[in-house]
């Protein structure tokens, strides 16, 4: 088994997190530029997080990954909310996640 040395690991974490940060903002724009009055759900969360990883990475077990890490970064719907509320509150984290 091979193990990365600590700047490949530290690379590695780098390109995942502007990754993670480059999808969220992605989906802040399409909450806010696609019916933003319209009621957010979580399988509209993990459209979106998929739509994104998919279309930057194919299917693969990198898109995987970037599926979790931005559903793990993006909140679950536990009331109602409009898509553009909930733009609202990602967007600190698209700039923050690093």
């Amino acid at each position: 088994m091979t193990y990365p040395s600590q700047a490949e690991e530290a690379l590695r974490q780098v390109t995942r997190d502007e990754r993670v940060r480059a999808g969220l903002t992605y989906a802040v724009q399409r909450l806010t530029d696609r019916r933003s009055h319209h009621v957010m759900t979580d399988v509209a969360r993990l459209a979106i997080a998929q739509r994104y990883a998919t279309d930057t990475l194919g299917w693969t077990d990198v898109a995987d990954e970037l599926i979790r890490d931005l559903l793990t970064v993006m909140p679950e719907i536990t009331r109602d909310i409009t898509r553009g509320e909930y733009a609202v509150i990602i967007q600190p984290t698209a700039g923050a996640h690093r």
